[in-house]
C-alpha cells in the first residue's frame, strides 16, 4: 500500500528557535490554518523546519533583513504585570490556611467556595489545593516575610533567644527569636526566626546552627549583642557552653538567663525543701481523680451547683514543671474549692469505698493543710504577677528590676523584725528573723479556727516554722540564680524616662564600660547623655517610645546630635529578659505539628510559624493583609514550585510531600496546574 504523506503544521516552537524568531511570524488563512510568514520578504513559507532555516541563509533574506526598517534590536525590558484578582484570591487563601488550620483542607475550601459562590467569576477560576497551596506557602509568602523582617532588621543591634525542644516526631530542633528595634514602628518587636533541625545535640551542634541561621538570614554577627537562654549546662556552662563558644567571635556578647526559669525552679526547690508532701499529694491527686472520668466530674459539678446556687466550678489543673508557676494557678483552685472538694470526697468514700477518695477526704479535712495552702497562695500570686511582667513583650524592661525587688522586699518583710533594715538583694535575714511574724490575714484567721478547734501550740509552731522556712528558702534561691540579670536590669533602669530628664542623674560609664564601648564613642555618649535635658522631649510616657523620638530628633542642619546616644540605648533595651519567645514558638510548634500532622517537613512547619509571626508583626490578618503586587505575580508561576535556592527536585518533593501524616496520597489531576508549569 502506499504510505499516506505527512503534512507538517506551524508549531509555535519555532518562534522561540534563536535562528528563526527575529523575523518568522504566524499568519493565519482564511481557513484558519496557521503557516509560517517572513516578516522580511513578506512571502509566506513551507511548515517545515529545514525549508525555514534555509531561507534565512538566502540572499535575498539577507538582503531584505539589512535594509529592512522592520528589523530593530530586542529592547530586554520585563513586561509590567499586573496582579490578577484570582491571584489575589489564592494568595490570601493560603495566608488564611497558614494562619488558622491545615494544608489539606484547602482540597475542599476550594471546591467550597466554587459551590457557594456560583455567580463570582474569581471563584470559578481559583484553582489551589494541598500541592499549589504548600508552593505558595513556602517559596511565596514565607521568602516575602522572612525579606521583611530581614529589611527590618537592617543592620542595627539585635539580640537572640535560643531553646532546644522536641516534636512529635523525635526530632531534635533549636528554636531561635530575634529581639530588634523597629525603625519605621518605632517598637522594640520580639518575633521568630527560625526552626533548625540539630544533627547533634551539644554546644557545637547547636552553636553551629545558630551560625547557619544567621548566615542564611544575612544578619551580621557582629551586631548580637545578647544571648537569652535557660539555665542548662549545655547553653551556659563556663567551660564549654553556647556562651562561651559565642563570645570567641562576639566578645562582647552578654549572656542573660531566663528571670521566668529562674523563679520557677526557686519556688520548685523551696517548696520541696520546707513544706510537707501532703500538699504536693493534694495537688497532684485532685487532678488525677478528675481528669481520668468524665461521671467524677459531672458529679463533682451537682455538687458545687448545689453549694454555689448553679454556678460552675473551675476547671482542677496541673501542676507541671515545665509550665512557668503553673502551681499557683493549681493552689488557687483547690483553695477556692476546698469546702467543695472535701464535700465530694467525704460522699465518694462512703459510696464507693474507695481508698484514694478516703485518703483525700482526711487531708482535706485537716487544717493545717488549709492553712498552709492559704500561706501559699499569696506569695505565689506574686511570684507569679513578676513572672508574667518579665514574659510580656509589652513591658517596659526599666522597670522590671522594681517589679523583682518589690516581691524580695515583700519576701523579706514577711519574716524579719519590723525595726530591721536588710537589703533584698544580698543582706542576711537569718539574723533579723521574728519569732512569731504575720504571715497573712487569711493565714492568721486559720490558726485562731484551728486554735478553737484544740490545734496544740506546738503543732502551730510547726506550721509556722516551715512557713518561714519555705520564705528563707526562697529567698535564697532566688538571689543564687539572678545575679547577672539584676545587674543587667540595674544598668537598664539607667535609660527610664525619668532617669534620663533628671538633671541630677547616674552616669553610663559603668554600663559603657560593661559592654566595651571604645573609649572615644563613650566620652561622645557621655556629653550626649548630660544635654539630654536641654530638649523639651514629647514622648515621655514610656522608654522604647521616648528612645525612638531620640533617635529620630533631627536639628536645624536636618543632624541629630544624639545619635550615638540613642543607638547605644536601643542597643541595651534589644537586651533579652526572658525566654517567653521561645516558649510561645514551640506551643506553635507543637499545635501545626501534631499526632495527625507527624509527618511535616521542617521547611514547612518554618513556612507557616514565619507567615503567622510576619501577620502578628504587621498587626494583621488573613483578610486585611495586602500582599505587594511583586508577590502575587509569583503565584501561577514556575517560582511558586522551584525556589533558587533548592532546584527542581525540591519542586519534586512539593509535589509528593505528605504534611498530613494519616492521608493518602493525591491524584495525578490535582497536580495538573503544577506540573503545567514544569514542564
Amino acid at each position: 500500500m502506499p504510505k499516506t504523506q505527512y503534512t507538517q503544521k506551524f508549531r509555535r516552537e519555532w518562534l522561540q528557535d534563536e535562528d528563526l524568531k527575529h523575523w518568522l511570524t504566524e499568519k493565519k488563512k482564511g481557513s484558519g490554518e496557521s503557516v509560517p510568514n517572513c516578516k522580511f520578504c513578506q512571502c509566506v513559507l513551507v511548515s517545515k523546519l529545514c525549508d525555514l532555516k534555509a531561507h534565512g541563509k538566502t540572499k535575498k533574506h539577507k538582503a531584505n533583513a539589512a535594509s529592512s526598517s522592520a528589523r530593530q534590536c530586542t529592547i530586554p525590558f520585563q513586561p509590567l504585570r499586573k496582579s490578577s484578582e484570582v491571584q489575589i484570591a489564592e494568595g490570601r487563601m493560603a495566608l488564611f490556611i497558614a494562619e488558622h488550620t491545615s494544608v489539606s483542607t484547602c482540597d475542599h475550601l476550594n471546591s467550597l467556595c466554587k459551590a457557594c459562590f456560583t455567580d463570582s467569576k474569581i471563584a470559578s477560576m481559583t484553582s489551589i489545593k494541598r500541592s499549589k497551596c504548600s508552593a505558595i506557602l513556602k517559596n511565596v509568602l514565607y521568602p516575602h516575610f522572612m525579606s521583611d523582617l530581614k529589611n527590618s532588621v537592617g543592620d542595627n543591634a539585635f539580640s537572640l533567644l535560643i531553646d532546644e525542644s522536641t516534636d512529635i516526631s523525635i526530632n531534635k530542633y533549636l528554636g531561635i527569636a530575634i529581639i530588634y528595634h523597629d525603625e519605621i514602628r518605632g517598637q522594640i518587636v520580639s518575633t521568630f526566626l527560625s526552626l533548625t533541625k540539630l544533627e547533634e545535640c551539644n554546644a557545637s551542634g547547636i552553636v553551629t546552627a545558630l551560625k547557619e541561621t544567621l548566615h542564611d538570614f544575612g544578619l551580621n554577627i557582629k551586631n548580637l549583642k545578647g544571648l537569652g537562654t535557660d539555665n542548662a549546662s549545655v547553653m551556659v556552662g563556663v567551660n564549654n557552653g553556647v556562651y562561651e563558644q559565642m563570645k570567641v567571635e562576639v566578645p562582647n556578647l552578654v549572656l542573660v538567663r531566663c528571670v521566668c526559669h529562674s523563679l520557677q525552679l526557686a519556688v520548685s526547690a523551696a517548696a520541696t525543701e520546707t513544706l510537707p508532701r501532703n500538699l504536693d499529694y493534694i495537688i497532684s491527686e485532685t487532678y488525677n481523680w478528675f481528669s481520668r472520668s468524665s461521671l467524677r466530674q459531672a458529679a463533682y459539678q451537682k455538687i458545687y451547683n448545689l453549694i454555689n446556687e448553679n454556678h460552675d466550678p473551675l476547671k482542677i489543673v496541673q501542676s507541671c514543671q515545665t509550665r512557668w508557676l503553673s502551681i499557683a494557678t493549681a493552689v488557687e483552685r483547690i483553695h477556692d474549692q476546698w469546702l467543695e472538694l472535701k464535700t465530694h470526697f467525704d460522699i465518694v468514700r462512703n459510696k464507693e469505698k474507695c481508698f484514694m477518695a478516703q485518703m483525700l477526704y482526711e487531708m482535706y479535712n485537716d487544717g493545717q493543710n488549709l492553712a498552709f495552702v492559704k500561706f501559699l497562695l499569696p506569695v505565689l500570686k506574686d511570684i507569679q504577677r513578676v513572672n508574667k511582667a518579665f514574659e510580656s513583650n509589652e513591658s517596659d524592661p526599666t522597670k522590671l528590676l522594681d517589679d523583682l525587688l518589690m516581691v524580695l522586699k515583700s519576701l523579706v518583710n514577711k519574716v524579719v523584725l519590723p525595726t530591721a533594715k536588710v537589703d533584698p538583694l544580698e543582706g542576711n535575714i537569718s539574723e533579723f528573723l521574728d519569732p512569731k511574724p504575720y504571715l497573712g490575714y487569711q493565714f492568721e484567721k486559720e490558726i485562731e479556727t484551728l486554735k478553737q478547734k484544740g490545734f496544740s501550740e506546738v503543732l502551730e509552731k510547726n506550721t509556722r516554722e516551715r512557713c518561714i522556712k519555705f520564705i528563707t528558702v526562697l529567698i535564697k534561691e532566688i538571689r543564687q540564680r539572678l545575679p547577672d540579670n539584676v545587674k543587667i536590669l540595674q544598668y537598664m533602669s539607667l535609660l527610664s524616662v525619668k532617669n534620663a530628664l533628671s538633671v541630677v542623674k547616674g552616669s553610663l560609664i559603668p554600663l559603657m564600660e560593661l559592654l566595651k564601648v571604645s573609649p572615644t564613642e563613650i566620652t561622645v555618649i557621655d556629653n550626649q547623655w548630660k544635654d539630654l535635658t536641654l530638649i523639651k522631649w514629647e514622648e515621655v510616657g514610656q522608654t522604647v517610645t521616648f528612645w525612638n523620638e531620640v533617635f529620630k530628633y533631627r536639628d536645624s542642619s536636618n543632624r541629630n546630635p544624639f545619635k550615638e546616644l540613642a543607638r547605644f540605648a536601643i542597643s541595651v533595651l534589644v537586651l533579652p529578659h526572658s525566654n517567653a519567645e521561645v516558649e510561645r514558638i514551640f506551643s506553635q510548634m507543637n499545635l501545626v505539628k501534631n499526632k495527625i500532622r507527624n509527618r511535616m517537613q521542617t521547611n514547612m512547619m518554618n513556612a507557616i510559624l514565619g507567615i503567622r509571626s510576619g501577620l502578628k508583626r504587621h498587626a494583621k490578618t488573613c483578610f486585611n493583609y495586602e500582599i505587594p503586587p511583586d508577590v502575587l505575580n509569583m503565584i501561577g508561576t514556575k517560582q511558586t514550585y522551584i525556589t533558587s535556592a533548592e532546584g527542581t527536585s525540591q519542586a519534586v518533593a512539593a509535589v509528593h510531600e505528605e504534611d498530613e501524616g494519616q492521608e493518602e496520597p493525591e491524584s495525578f489531576e490535582d497536580h495538573e496546574d503544577m506540573l503545567f508549569f514544569l514542564i
